[in-house]
């Protein structure tokens, strides 16, 4: 895609930074090229710098103690997850707090933390939870499977934290993620698909400007998915950045309809226009 300088211009003159996390600026568990300076850059010059990822694989307290140990700058308050916007939805809609959470053992720490009950197979038996939550679970078995069905089936209102297809586990290298798992769902019950609250979507963008106190065209969001990172910023009118250091390339981008206003190779492209 061709870029002109105004472009850039509308990059730097945002308020608030919100870089996703895989591929964005680390993968397999380290920092991308220019990451640390990039970030340092940032809260230098005075702009929120906050970190949103999908990925319910981990936990809060998870992610924290990792941007930690990779000596990027963090507290908890410059930290969004699709958690978050689940428990906001969940709670906005009174689904709360007896829920069927399919995840793993820190995602249930996670809603356990924030109130909830997540019942187990057997206790679904006599207790009707109020929701069915998928998130990203890697150790899901099939007994989990075949009681998410018989419950999507009971018309319990079913939310996903996110849909993304492959989580990046390093260059060019991926694992089936949540919306992998939507699928096998929608397959099994015949079209049945979950609300979605995680990026792209409405839910995602509210929570982020509500956490930066800031309206979206003034909030720049960095990721390296089309689908997930750019269409959000396309469709919500944040101003959107999409890096080639994770999922996209130049091809896919070529070929897209999501179409991020700036795209660079990686955020250390970017610091010369901060």
């Amino acid at each position: 895609m061709s870029q002109d300088y105004n472009q850039f211009v509308k990059f730097k003159n945002t308020k608030a930074i919100v870089c996703d996390l895989d591929g964005t600026l680390y993968l397999d568990g380290k920092p991308l090229p220019g990451a640390h300076d990039f970030l340092n850059k940032i809260i230098s010059t005075n702009r929120k710098l906050y970190y949103f990822t999908n990925n319910t694989s981990q936990s809060r307290q998870t992610y924290l103690d990792k941007l930690d140990r990779l000596n990027f700058p963090v507290s908890d308050d410059m930290l969004i997850t699709s958690a978050d916007c689940a428990d906001n939805y969940l709670k906005k809609n009174r689904l709360f707090p007896d829920i069927y959470l399919v995840g793993n053992k820190d995602l249930k720490t996670e809603f356990v933390s924030r109130g909830y009950s997540c019942l187990s197979e057997e206790q679904v038996v006599n207790v009707k939870p109020l929701a069915v939550v998928l998130g990203f679970d890697t150790e899901l078995t099939y007994q989990k499977i075949h009681t998410c069905y018989d419950l999507i089936l009971k018309d319990i209102p079913f939310i996903a934290t996110h849909a993304d297809l492959l989580c990046p586990v390093s260059k060019n290298v991926f694992k089936p993620d949540v919306g992998s798992f939507i699928s096998m769902f929608e397959t099994a019950t015949n079209g049945i698909r979950p609300k979605v609250v995680g990026k792209p979507n409405k839910e995602a963008v509210d929570a982020i400007s509500d956490k930066a106190q800031l309206p979206p065209n003034e909030i720049a969001f960095i990721g390296d998915r089309l689908y997930t990172d750019i269409r959000m910023a396309q469709s919500y009118n944040m101003i959107g950045v999409l890096v080639f250091s994770g999922e996209t390339t130049r091809e896919m981008l070529a070929t897209s309809g999501d179409k991020p206003l700036v795209a660079v190779d990686g955020v250390v492209d970017l610091i010369q226009y901060l």
